[in-house]
């Protein structure tokens, strides 16, 4: 299950070149909108529909505190081995 939703995550997502921290990350930058905040975990929904569970953990706190529901952002980080969900290493908010 989780290789079909990173396979599915992978699909939506734009590779961008970027430098990760483990050489097995794979890196991604992508525009999504929020569908919730909870504690370091953020939900966002691509354009095209795709939940993707993203991890705050290595964000600056305040990239994200002032996000609300359907707020559009950029998210910048990698997809572990895992492939469970994007380790951000940062968010932006973008102007409506």
């Amino acid at each position: 299950m989780a290789a079909l939703i990173a396979l599915a995550l992978l699909s939506v997502l734009s590779v961008t070149p970027s430098v990760a921290d483990d050489a097995d990350d794979a890196p991604v930058h992508f525009r999504a909108r929020v569908l919730w905040i909870a504690g370091d975990t953020l939900m966002v929904a691509t354009d095209d529909g795709q939940s993707v569970n993203v991890n705050l953990t290595r964000v600056p706190q305040d990239q994200y505190q002032r996000l609300g529901i359907n707020d559009r952002v950029v998210v910048t980080g990698t997809i572990p081995i895992e492939q469970d969900r994007v380790e951000a290493a940062s968010i932006e908010r973008l102007e409506p």
